[in-house]
């Protein structure tokens, strides 16, 4: 009914406003200053309404506004300075020259606002560095978990999975800048890519919805781009300091990093170290849940200009990661030493056919150990793993101009190794050995792609096409677990498998109004098996209570998805989005009961044994909408709502009776799980003195989740309301000061996607109350 309702209101809402749009063309060029060549590439903004188009190889474009509006015309080139003319009268007639100056200097930090891009077909989401510097939030994956349709399974103190649109885990692709990955140790997730940065270091999140962006990887649900704090560079030398410092009650602890950048036009460079650490917090009703952890890392990039328009970087991180608790999962993490290297190459080459190239490479390498040292069942058995996982691949990339448009095409690669075992110590027995049991066996994926995208701007019609080609093959040392006494529980040699993936995608962006615009797009994403859905080995690392074990004849799955959204700007109300998806899943990844007398579980308190397998197909479908007012404004409203859901066509449900599997049932139409609920967020500000002094109230709604998964076991989880509060004062460009209130009426609440504490059906609560306050600081 919801998807219904907004495709209703979509299409009368366009009706509208073809009958009333009152269009003109502009015609301009846009040159050299110094040179006076044309330049091809450009892209040029209306900023009244976001529209945009791209320079042809002699510099021309057409643009079409609304000549009863004021228009300011922004163009932006890499290696150029951006530029802003106001569209005259005269223009009209005479058309517009427009000048750029050469520069590949970044000579102000860019703060880029949280909205929805309009230059894609489909919905991206952005996160500034402002939202990231004025929250109390230092895990990334929660602090993406407020964008519409975004959620995150919280399984303790740090780690927050991201979950868009009901996709999740490897689904979902996070990547630090332009293609750096990390691949977490903890067969349960607790590190995933995120956990490995320090949000000081962030300079802005991009979230691309479905499996569009295809130029970054194999796409299928969603991507996550990370990106990082770049070195600037200056005209004449100059350094700058950054600092901040903020503390919080309840959860309490703090946050506080510290950043040197400098240079000139020719070298440009970065250091930053940062320290994260809180203890464990109160619930709404006090209860007390542990979620302790110490975090610090230390970071540094060098960059060099070697020509105009020609630039290296080269970036490295060392984290560390202490004490850090999970209280839903088996285990908690003791130590994370992780070390990421990476280099990249920028040219723009001024010429009719290449605008840039761009190469990448990267190394992570991340060394994990975890104990069950704080659990009950430790006074009986002490279990201690050490996993050691790398990361290592690149991107080249060339954008050329080519058949009356733009054309990037590129390859990447990317190899995952992992390794590690699981050592217990029998109290109970002391005189028998310590047992050793192989977590990860020299596992190995490799993933080699081809990939071509293609933009053309029209006056009415923005279109973008995308090809890629995937080889994808991988292999590991034998899947086997024993017994304390060396008999054989599981074998399986066999562990070798490849595959040959094809995705696609294509989209285009109608602009019927200067005010509106209509989007549409459509593709196919393919994503292979990852290192846990092929060879884990009897360990519970699903939702539910069961020793999952991996399958190397898995198939790939197909996300067959079609999206259509709606954005309508205005001067006066700002700007409207609106967007439905469908998605339609082959060969989806899910999991069947192993009959115990073929293999038992061993894991303590475990219900039975699931293996990963291919089912026919799954679907998931939902909305999204957004509205933000103009930020001109002293008033500022801002508003978001989204819900998915998610179904499979046929689940096999296992009756059990004392403990013990006795029958199953078919379900039809069984809800996927994890897949939160309907959630909707309300912001209102406004600016005082001069926009130095800044309030916000902020409401969430989140709806009761009671579509769950019968097969699953899944629980519903209560709706809950919460009311925040922030204000922020700017003193001057080097000291802002921002004090909040989360919270603020105490709500005992949990999320649908928090796990459940272990060996119990205790919900993971969120904290109560809490008071925090950031001081950010600039030399």
């Amino acid at each position: 009914m919801y998807i219904i309702r907004y495709v209703s209101i979509t299409i009368l809402t366009l009706i509208t406003y073809i009958a009333t749009s009152q269009m003109v063309d502009i015609k301009g060029k846009v040159i050299n200053s110094t040179t006076e060549q044309p330049v091809s590439g450009a892209t040029i903004t209306l900023e009244s309404t976001g529209f945009s188009t791209i320079s042809n190889h002699n510099g021309l474009f057409v643009i079409h506004f609304n000549p009863k509006e004021t228009n300011v015309i922004i163009v932006s080139h890499i290696g150029y300075l951006d530029t802003r003319t106001e569209v005259s009268k005269s223009s009209l007639k005479n058309g517009l020259i427009i000048k750029i100056e050469e520069s590949s200097l970044n000579l102000s930090e860019v703060e880029i606002l949280d909205k929805i891009t309009t230059k894609a077909p489909y919905t991206i989401e952005s996160i500034s560095t402002l939202e990231l510097k004025e929250t109390n939030i230092s895990d990334l994956g929660k602090l993406i978990s407020n964008e519409p349709n975004v959620g995150g399974i919280r399984k303790g103190a740090t780690g927050i999975d991201p979950v868009i649109r009901g996709f999740k885990y490897s689904q979902v692709t996070v990547q630090i800048d332009d293609g750096t990955r990390i691949e977490g140790g903890c067969p349960n997730r607790m590190d995933p890519t995120a956990a490995h940065i320090n949000i000081n270091d962030i300079s802005n999140i991009k979230i691309y919805k479905g499996p569009f962006a295809l130029k970054y990887g194999p796409g299928f649900g969603g991507l996550v781009i990370l990106e990082t704090n770049k070195p600037v560079y200056h005209e004449r030398f100059k350094n700058n300091i950054s600092m901040i410092i903020g503390g919080q009650t309840n959860h309490l602890g703090y946050r506080s990093g510290i950043r040197v950048d400098g240079g000139n036009k020719f070298i440009a460079y970065n250091l930053s170290a940062n320290k994260n650490s809180y203890g464990n917090y109160e619930s709404g009703n006090g209860d007390i849940f542990k979620a302790s952890s110490d975090n610090y890392n230390v970071s540094a990039a060098l960059g060099f200009r070697l020509a105009e328009g020609h630039v290296i970087t080269i970036g490295a991180d060392r984290s560390w990661g202490r004490n850090v608790d999970y209280p839903t999962l088996p285990m908690d993490e003791r130590s994370d030493d992780t070390e990421v290297t990476n280099l990249s190459y920028l040219g723009t080459i001024q010429s009719k056919m290449v605008n840039f190239i761009k190469f990448s490479a990267y190394h992570s390498d991340v060394n994990h150990e975890m104990d069950n040292k704080n659990r009950p069942f430790s006074d009986t058995v002490v279990a201690i793993s050490k996993i050691h996982a790398r990361n290592a691949g690149g991107r080249f990339a060339i954008n050329l101009n080519a058949l009356s448009g733009n054309l990037e095409v590129g390859i990447n690669f990317e190899q995952i190794n992992k390794d590690g075992n699981r050592y217990k110590n029998l109290i109970m027995q002391p005189g028998l050995p310590v047992l050793t049991e192989n977590l990860w066996n020299n596992a190995k994926i490799n993933n080699t792609g081809l990939y071509a995208e293609y933009n053309k701007n029209t006056e009415k019609i923005n279109w973008v096409a995308a090809l890629r080609a995937d080889y994808n093959n991988a292999t590991s040392g034998p899947m086997t677990r024993l017994k304390k006494n060396g008999t054989v529980v599981y074998n399986n040699d066999e562990t070798d498998s490849e595959y040959f993936n094809f995705s696609f995608s294509a989209g285009l962006t109608w602009h019927i109004t200067t005010k509106s615009d209509l989007e549409v797009s459509f593709g196919k994403g393919t994503r292979s098996p990852d290192m846990t859905e092929r060879f884990i080995i009897l360990l519970p690392v699903g939702y539910d209570p069961y020793d999952y074990l991996g399958n190397p004849e898995l198939k790939p799955e197909n996300n067959h998805e079609i999206d259509l959204g709606f954005v309508r700007t205005c001067e006066r109300s700002g700007q409207f989005t609106a967007s439905v998806f469908f998605s339609y899943v082959t060969d989806y990844i899910s999991a069947v009961i192993v009959p115990p007398s073929q293999l038992a579980p061993q894991t303590k308190g475990v219900l039975g044994v699931k293996q990963f397998t291919n089912i026919d197909d799954a679907y998931l479908t939902g909305f999204e909408i957004k509205h933000s007012t103009p930020d001109k404004n002293k008033w500022q409203f801002r508003f978001n709502a989204a819900y998915t859901m998610g179904m499979n066509p046929s689940a096999t449900k296992i009756i059990y009776e004392n403990g013990n599997a006795v029958d199953e049932e078919i379900i039809k139409n069984d809800p996927l799980p994890e897949i939160p609920p309907f959630e909707a967020n309300f912001w209102f500000s406004y600016k005082f003195l001069s926009n130095k002094l800044i309030p916000e109230l902020n409401f969430k709604v989140a709806a009761k989740q009671n579509k769950v998964s019968e097969a699953y076991y899944e629980e519903t989880t209560p709706g809950f309301n919460l009311f925040n509060f922030k204000i922020k004062y700017t003193y001057n460009t080097n000291l802002t000061l921002v004090f909040g209130v989360k919270n603020i009426f105490n709500t005992n609440y949990y999320q649908h996607l928090n796990r459940r504490i272990i060996g119990s059906k205790t919900p993971f609560f969120d904290p109560g109350r809490i008071f925090y306050t950031n001081l950010i600081i600039k030399l």
